[in-house]
């Protein structure tokens, strides 16, 4: 009976996909980009209905993007542990809420002045990146159990 290495039980140097580092990469983008555009239509205190834009309304998605950052140096590093899955839950069911919240305050603002609302391209495209970041997260979350699955998992018989 021949002996094996030991190198052939230890587990196989993570490789990450490149789906989920570039998906977080280019949702982090998209956000930073939805800043500079026109966002949504705003009452000021003297009455005017004035078009601001992202980095005025919205500008906590900054915040999300400076996350997506770290996060996709961390993916591409190591593979997603449990603080990292809590993060992508967390992104997942926050950055909609907040949009969500967006419209409905715009809404409503507008409402009550009978004005029409307006949502701009910077919104729609926040709202596009958000869907981008969902199914880059659900990539990243089954990437574990992925990279487990092939870390040599073999016994002698």
């Amino acid at each position: 009976m021949s002996l094996k290495p030991l190198s052939s039980f230890q587990a196989q140097p993570y490789r990450p996909r490149t789906t989920v580092v570039a998906g977080l990469a280019v949702v982090a983008a998209l956000y930073t980009g939805s800043m500079f555009l026109n966002w949504v239509g705003v009452i000021t205190a003297g009455g005017s209905y004035v078009i601001v834009k992202g980095i005025q309304q919205a500008n906590w998605i900054l915040v999300v993007a400076a996350i997506l950052v770290g996060l996709t140096v961390r993916v591409s590093r190591v593979p997603p542990d449990g603080i990292m899955r809590f993060l992508f839950v967390a992104l997942d069911f926050f950055v909609p809420l907040g949009l969500y919240i967006e419209y409905i305050d715009n809404l409503g603002r507008a409402e009550s002045y009978t004005t029409t609302p307006y949502l701009g391209p910077g919104f729609f495209l926040a709202v596009g990146a958000t869907v981008m970041l969902v199914a880059a997260t659900v990539l990243g979350w089954r990437e574990r159990e992925q990279w487990s699955e092939t870390a040599g998992t073999e016994r002698q018989s």
